[in-house]
């Protein structure tokens, strides 16, 4: 008998040891691995540091922060900033209401009008003044410390964004009136606006960039459907988008993103506070089913969610901290350093397509996952799918790309009386080369339509040609967003039973 209770003992003894034992050699060859990794990365010349980032910082006359000071003094006023007039507003067919034109617009079941808004403007002119004098200056930057890690802000994100609502309403305001050049003033600026984050070098900018230059995209077929512009005016805003990029700058967000991870990986090894916020932070915005298979059955007893909360606070993370943090580390590296050179392919190839197999297979790779797997990498960030960053920089260039060719050819029109047989008839007069649909690599599409307009679009996300549909495929409902359409198609203005109907039920 004191045999068999000496063996439960040791037994009941050694399972602990052998835990700790495994736990201990799973922390030494995550250090392992992990030194081995880095060394690699710097031998390629990957910046791992915030001094390898400061060191890349712009010099000269910065305008960023007379701007962030600049519109925290905008007044808001009866219509702005939030009953901003509409631009570019698309049908279920693919075409588009030329809201400058119409008389008033509805926003929260409000009917606006011109006359408010222009009082608005007026109040904020010589704020509005302000920032467009300072958008002008060589450099625009928000000194943003990657060393800060967890406790970085980004207050910085939102104002730049907020300068669409006035600038976009300002120029609405003027192609209402007739008055082009004052809507190149308001519209120059906007396009510069994604200026604003581009020395951030974080993702999370580029992708608020994107969005500012796809709101500035919608001002830009609005004015080009104004008549009475001159071959300046229009080469001045060719010019503003033509300073714009997208592909570059999200290369330079990933990197930020490297640094960014090794900081928050240090803070973690100091703080398991940190590292629990690091790891479910977010949790409030994800549903059951990103929970692991473990939590979701300890949740699932009485006063399972205060045992489940407990477990992964002081005993999940602290055993990852020990064990798994150094392992999870290397493999977030290994993530971003193959979404960089999925990127930076995209970039050099000018094409998503290019790109698509890598991303194919890190997606797949990412989603097969094992149960020891899922404890060592549980990637909170795996809800917001990185990877999306490189399609969405390739849309960004190739919006840019359209918006140009658009203005290009609405230049040709102005000197010619016509539309061009094909885009070359642009090169060189208007513009230095064919415009690239960046979501295949090859130029952007063209054809001359019977009545002598132009169809002009991209192969969008599929890179599959569909010769301008613009209709939307089966299971996509979002009738305000080009990209879910057959092609991404430049919309011509509505027909006047879509006008019609769009002033019934205005969208």
């Amino acid at each position: 008998m004191r045999k068999w209770r000496f063996r439960i003992l040791i037994g009941i003894l050694l399972v602990p040891s052998v835990l700790v034992l495994f736990l201990l050699c799973e922390r030494v060859r995550g250090h392992v691995s992990l030194g081995r990794y880095k060394r690699q990365l710097i031998a390629k010349g990957e910046k791992l540091t915030p001094g390898d980032m400061a060191r890349m910082s712009s010099t000269g006359e910065n305008g960023a922060p007379e701007i962030i000071a600049a519109i925290g003094q905008l007044k808001e006023g009866n219509v702005l900033p939030k009953a901003y007039p509409p631009r570019m507003r698309l049908t279920p067919a693919g075409r588009a209401i030329v809201c400058f034109r119409e008389n008033q617009w509805l926003q929260d079941k409000q009917t606006n009008d011109w006359g408010p808004l222009a009082a608005d403007l007026e109040a904020n002119e010589a704020i509005l003044r302000r920032i467009r004098a300072a958008l002008e200056k060589p450099v625009l930057n928000n000194d943003v410390d990657h060393s800060q890690g967890f406790k970085m802000r980004f207050s910085h994100l939102l104002p730049p964004k907020s300068l669409t609502h006035w600038f976009g309403a300002a120029s609405q305001f003027a192609l209402h009136e007739g008055s082009n050049h004052d809507a190149l003033e308001n519209l120059i600026p906007e396009t510069q606006l994604p200026r604003m984050l581009a020395q951030d070098r974080l993702v999370i900018s580029e992708l608020v960039r994107i969005a500012i230059a796809a709101i500035g995209r919608n001002g830009a077929w609005e004015a080009l459907q104004a008549d009475g512009w001159t071959d300046e005016d229009l080469a001045a805003l060719q010019r503003a988008w033509e300073g714009l990029n997208f592909a570059t700058p999200m290369v330079n967000g990933l990197e930020g993103e490297l640094v960014f991870g090794q900081v928050c990986s240090e803070e973690m090894r100091k703080s398991n506070e940190d590292t629990f916020q690091a790891l479910y932070g977010l949790e409030q915005y994800l549903g059951g089913e990103e929970r692991p298979s473990w939590e979701r059955m300890l949740r699932d007893l009485p006063g399972g969610d205060a045992v489940a909360d407990f477990f992964k606070k002081q005993v999940y993370c602290r055993v990852w901290r020990f064990a798994w943090l150094s392992q999870d580390e290397r493999h977030y590296l290994e993530l971003m350093e193959q979404l960089l050179t999925i990127t930076r392919t995209a970039a050099a190839k000018r094409s998503f397509a290019a790109a698509q197999p890598a991303i194919s297979r890190l997606e797949e790779r990412s989603s097969k996952k094992n149960f020891y797997d899922r404890l060592r990498y549980p990637e909170p960030q795996s809800a917001f799918l990185l990877s999306s960053v490189v399609k969405k920089a390739m849309r960004a260039e190739t919006e840019r790309s359209i918006v140009i060719c658009a203005i290009a050819l609405k230049r040709y029109f102005l000197r010619h009386q016509q539309f061009p047989s094909s885009l070359d008839s642009l090169v060189p007069e208007f513009i230095s080369s064919a415009p690239i649909d960046y979501m295949d690599g090859k130029p952007m599409k063209y054809s001359l339509n019977p009545d002598g307009t132009f169809l002009l679009y991209s192969v969008g996300d599929d890179a599959k040609d569909d010769g301008g549909d613009a209709i939307s495929p089966a299971g996509k409902t979002n009738l305000r967003n080009l990209w879910e359409r057959k092609d991404f198609v430049w919309p011509r203005p509505a027909l006047p039973e879509e006008l019609e109907d769009y002033r019934r039920k205005p969208n």
